[in-house]
């Protein structure tokens, strides 16, 4: 029995590498350790006492086959730990993972080439190490007499089986185990999954009757009002926000025409997360008030209004997909394989067209761009590449923060990819401002989260413990707005808002009056308040990282 216990301990001590070399927090490392040391002396110990020397091939067998999944476990977890910033949201991970499609993770995989290479290192050097000591271990082991297990060997083994069987009923300790980490979460995924698609088929049967939402459209005979929801969109890397290179010219050559709001955060930092309380009226504090109450698209139908969605991500997006359904008509221009497509945002302007076409009097169109998502140079034609090896004020700042050459690259990259977002909103609001002029239009870009591309560290990606992956663009065209002083326009634009509240503010300019309006959540009335705001359930503050 002393034998396995010191393979026990030289297998736990390759969690502790992990651990060490921060790719384990200290409590993911303590209860893998706890399972690991559970599974080999229970599985193991009962081997070594009922069949003595005859089950040493099976424990060999075990240990080289338990201990490589553990650490497999740990490398992944390391990886997304560095993805991430921190330990992501399981639930964020998952809606990304079981939503991606097949070019997509191709993408991820070349995006994140050096960082998985790094985390399969860490898994190939301490497995061969562990189990390369544990064969010196078992050599020398083999020159000496072993005794039969005697009753207190058993007695030991037999509880460590019992203690294994009864870590499994703990949910918390049960979810830890790499054989069922994955399996337990999909199947979660999928029951969320079905009860998403029962709320909302009950949620369209609401439709019939939506008396009790206290509908009622207060504006103009004719209204258009367009949501372009960006992607992936830090506005640190805007011109028009200061940033130094030329990044949006268009915006910029426009910029008095648009309120331009500079304290605007995401709820999240990924796309499922962020959008299920945006056009919802689920908010961070109540994530699923979106199952028991209409969203903007069913209040908008309520209201008269006709409803359109364009779009240039993947049909079967899950949550989102479903949401896209509720629309009137709806346009998926991706016929690849989502976000994987180098499919351009400028292919959306022939069904945007369409939309602003339609002889209804009242309509809401949602554009959803792919934006700057990773891979960056997938995200623009060649002649945007303005930025590609530029030596200018911002290579240099990032040199001397002692970025990797990889990193500035993706800098150049992610910058072209702004570039081309600028000259596909500048020419919707421009197709807007020509197609509706005389009538009743307003249009509000914003982007479902940001990214971090070298701004905080050597990272190029989603982050939720970065402010980069939550500051976000917001800015509104409106053809019938109405003169403001200097410092009243200033003010408007300094308003501190989170998106989560994006609902209130769309409802404001559809001239919505329900029970699910809020006045004091929409940024462009006079009763906005606003309120604490969060990032990854810290209290968030602008200027400070």
């Amino acid at each position: 029995m002393l034998i396995l216990f010191c393979r026990v301990l030289f297998s736990i001590a390759g969690l502790l590498l992990f651990f060490l070399f921060d790719q384990l927090s200290a409590n993911e490392c303590l209860k893998l350790s706890v399972l690991l040391a559970a599974f080999l002396l229970g599985v193991g110990g009962v081997l070594h006492a009922w069949r003595g020397n005859a089950g040493a091939g099976a424990i060999t067998v075990l240990v080289r086959v338990v201990v490589p999944v553990f650490y497999l476990d740990a490398a992944v977890k390391g990886f997304l730990r560095g993805y991430f910033g921190m330990r992501p949201n399981p639930n964020a991970v998952l809606q990304a993972m079981f939503a991606t499609d097949q070019a997509e993770t191709g993408e991820f995989f070349l995006h994140n080439s050096i960082a998985l290479a790094q985390s399969a290192g860490w898994f190939v050097f301490v497995t061969a190490a562990v189990l390369l000591a544990d064969r010196q271990l078992l050599r020398r082991q083999a020159a000496r007499a072993s005794s039969a297990p005697g009753l207190p060997q058993k007695a030991f083994a037999a509880g460590m089986a019992v203690f294994l069987v009864l870590l499994h009923l703990n949910t918390t300790m049960r979810r830890e185990n790499p054989a069922l980490f994955w399996p337990l979460r999909y199947q979660q995924y999928s029951a969320q999954l079905d009860a998403m698609k029962s709320m909302q088929h009950a949620l369209t049967a609401a439709m019939a009757a939506p008396r009790d939402w206290n509908v009622r459209y207060a504006g103009e005979d004719a209204r258009t009002v367009i949501l372009v929801i960006g992607e992936s969109t830090n506005r640190a890397s805007m011109s028009l926000y200061g940033y130094p290179r030329a990044t949006t010219p268009r915006l910029d050559a426009m910029r008095a025409k648009l309120l331009v709001f500079n304290d605007v955060i995401s709820p999240a930092s990924s796309t499922v997360e962020s959008m299920m309380t945006m056009l919802t009226p689920a908010d961070i504090g109540n994530p699923d008030a979106w199952m028991a109450k209409p969203n903007l698209l069913m209040l908008a139908e309520a209201a008269g209004y006709k409803t359109f969605w364009v779009s240039n991500q993947t049909r079967n997006d899950g949550w989102i997909g479903l949401l896209a359904g509720e629309a009137d008509e709806s346009d998926f221009i991706n016929y690849g394989t989502g976000r994987g497509e180098n499919n351009f945002d400028g292919n959306l302007f022939q069904p945007f067209t369409h939309a602003l076409r339609d002889a209804a009097p009242k309509k809401l169109i949602v554009v959803h761009l792919l934006g700057a998502h990773p891979s960056y140079d997938m995200r623009y034609p060649r002649r945007f590449a303005h930025f590609d090896r530029a030596q200018d004020a911002v290579s240099a700042q990032m040199a001397s923060q002692g970025r990797s050459g990889w990193i500035r690259n993706q800098r150049d990259e992610y910058d072209n990819a702004i570039r081309y977002g600028d000259y596909v909103l500048g020419t919707l609001i421009g197709m807007a401002e020509q197609a509706k002029s005389g009538r009743a239009a307003s249009l509000l870009f914003v982007s479902d989260h940001g990214q971090e591309v070298g701004y905080s560290r050597n990272h190029a990606g989603h982050s939720a413990s970065d402010k980069s992956g939550y500051e976000i663009p917001m800015l509104i065209w409106d053809n019938q707005q109405a003169p403001q002083s200097t410092a009243a326009r200033a003010a408007l634009e300094s308003r501190p808002y989170q998106t989560d509240k994006l609902d209130a503010t769309v409802l404001g300019l559809l001239k919505i009056e329900t029970r699910y309006y809020a006045a004091h959540d929409d940024i462009l009335s006079s009763a906005f308040t606003p309120v604490q705001r969060f990032m990854n359930g810290l209290q968030y503050q602008r200027g400070r990282q």
